[in-house]
């Protein structure tokens, strides 16, 4: 999860409930699968949560869904091109970084060097 800096400034050692992420990213296993698709994909919606990424490691996809009122248009996965989110500036990332080593390195040290 992912909290903007406005949100992260509501957050003390005293806190007991986090405000709402602004970016939430789950890996899908069979045991949570039907959970992050279902009452979890709902409930984040109705709770503000403005990105929700959906990776899927068996199918080495992910799904980027943006806040829309108050649910998540229907978005395919994808397998490769770049992910781009609207709530970290500048965050773009590689779909293939993710389950590539060879690209995520490449993508880590493009990182890393400013590019």
């Amino acid at each position: 999860m992912f909290f903007g800096t406005a949100k992260l400034g509501l957050i003390s050692p005293d806190t007991l409930k986090f405000p709402i992420p602004d970016l939430i990213v789950e890996v899908l296993s069979p045991s949570t699968e039907k959970r992050d698709r279902g009452i979890k994909f709902t409930d984040y919606a109705l709770h503000g949560v403005k990105e929700y990424w959906i990776v899927d490691a068996v199918a080495e996809s992910v799904e980027l869904h943006r806040l829309a009122g108050d649910s998540y248009p229907s978005m395919p996965a994808q397998k490769d091109g770049v992910l781009s989110s609207n709530v970290i500036a500048g965050l773009e990332l590689p779909v293939r970084a993710i389950f590539d080593g060879v690209v995520n390195l490449e993508t880590l040290r493009a990182i890393l060097a400013g590019r």
